[in-house]
């Protein structure tokens, strides 16, 4: 088959032409891994006594749980750093930030390129036209020693967006409103996306909404370049999406959120590799120039790297956060995965930017979580309750 997606994986297999179903080793450019698995990935490698061999570029980041908030976690801490110097692995380990941004701004990302990672959310690199698989720790293992990555090729589904999107409405929303009306069309399915209305979108706007889709249970999703033709399968109507909110529970379940404006919260939870860039910064910032946290709330604030930090700092934009009452974490995932930096208890009630909103994904089971874009969170831990922008 012809088009963007299924050319680029015929030529990372060296073959003419592939089809849907088919299987195919695909020669890989990039590598991906942090601490959230690490354990996992060192304790195959030791099984397997394998070498790393042949293989494009590997890198890996401690943001799951640095600063270490258990020993258990510097050890492993330290036994990485050892692995990585053995096999010439670049480790970001000093607290630099997040995965999936490090890879945003530190590695040189092309339209075409695969990668591979130990992650469900590598798709985040599909913003610039990387096609982004995601990998279990074996198999991940399994690839870099091989130096090639064998799947099943995806069907794809090109979603077209075109028109003006509502000035409340971020690209979170979009992710939201793409997996509630069209959660069967693309579940297992590579994403393409494209229209005027993605054109207009900056750099952070298209990580957010590839950041996001996995969760829906796409295989991958990515920008479409621009030149690049190909026939719609999906076409939305940007100017009738409004803010979203994913409730809680073990399936992604979507509403808006004025549904729920009875709903208070107890802890808003705003950054990560979901929405910690610096237009997110901006956005939350928006909002609490004028107005300060609620009393009951806890605001939880989280960069996505160092780089967006010092931009933060140099624009004032943390002095903001923070005298209206937000905490700001150092960069990382922060309590997105559950480890530290804000775990919930069990009357726990959040309203968060993060990529799931299952039972006990930041601590206690009992906890609700509700998932959100930035504006709509923002808004929210002023008034202390689920609180849709208008």
């Amino acid at each position: 088959m012809t088009g963007f997606f299924y050319r680029q994986l015929a030529k990372a297999s060296q073959q003419e032409e592939i089809i849907p179903g088919q299987n195919v080793s695909l020669k890989v450019d990039l590598l991906l891994a942090h601490d959230g698995n690490g354990p996992e990935i060192l304790t195959q490698f030791r099984e397997q006594d394998r070498d790393i061999d042949g293989c494009g570029r590997i890198l890996l980041t401690l943001d799951h749980s640095f600063p270490a908030p258990t020993i258990k976690a510097r050890e492993f801490q330290r036994e990485i750093s050892v692995f990585a110097n053995r096999n010439s692995i670049h480790l970001y380990k000093n607290g630099e930030g997040v995965l999936h941004q490090i890879v945003a701004e530190e590695e040189s990302l092309w339209p075409g390129m695969i990668i591979v990672g130990a992650d469900g959310h590598v798709a985040t690199a599909g913003a610039f036209g990387a096609i982004a698989f995601p990998a279990s720790p074996e198999l991940f293992v399994e690839t870099i020693c091989a130096g090639i990555y064998q799947t099943a090729v995806p069907e794809q589904v090109v979603v077209s967006l075109d028109g003006n999107l509502r000035p409340q409405v971020k690209a979170r929303d979009v992710a939201m409103h793409i997996m509630h009306h069209c959660g069967n069309e693309i579940r297992d399915k590579a994403v393409l996306l494209t229209g005027n209305s993605i054109d207009q979108f900056n750099i952070s706007e298209k990580m957010s909404v590839c950041n996001f889709l996995p969760e829906g249970g796409v295989r991958t999703a990515l920008i479409l370049p621009q030149g690049e033709q190909q026939q719609i399968d999906i076409q939305l109507a940007s100017d009738e999406i409004r803010p979203m909110l994913a409730v809680p529970g073990n399936a992604l379940t979507f509403a808006h959120p004025d549904a729920f404006s009875s709903e208070k919260i107890s802890v808003a939870i705003a950054g990560g590799c979901s929405s910690g860039r610096l237009d997110d910064m901006r956005t939350i910032a928006d909002i609490l120039t004028k107005n300060e946290v609620h009393p009951d709330v806890t605001f939880i604030i989280t960069p996505a790297s160092r780089n967006v930090m010092d931009s933060m700092d140099k624009l004032n934009l943390s002095s903001i956060l923070r005298n209206a009452g937000a905490v700001i974490m150092p960069p990382g995932c922060g309590p997105c995965p559950g480890k530290h930096f804000g775990v919930l208890c069990e009357t726990d009630t959040a309203i968060t930017t993060t990529i799931r909103s299952n039972p006990g994904r930041i601590g206690a089971e009992g906890a609700k979580i509700y998932l959100a874009s930035p504006l709509t969170v923002a808004l929210s831990s002023v008034n202390g309750r689920i609180t849709e922008p208008q």
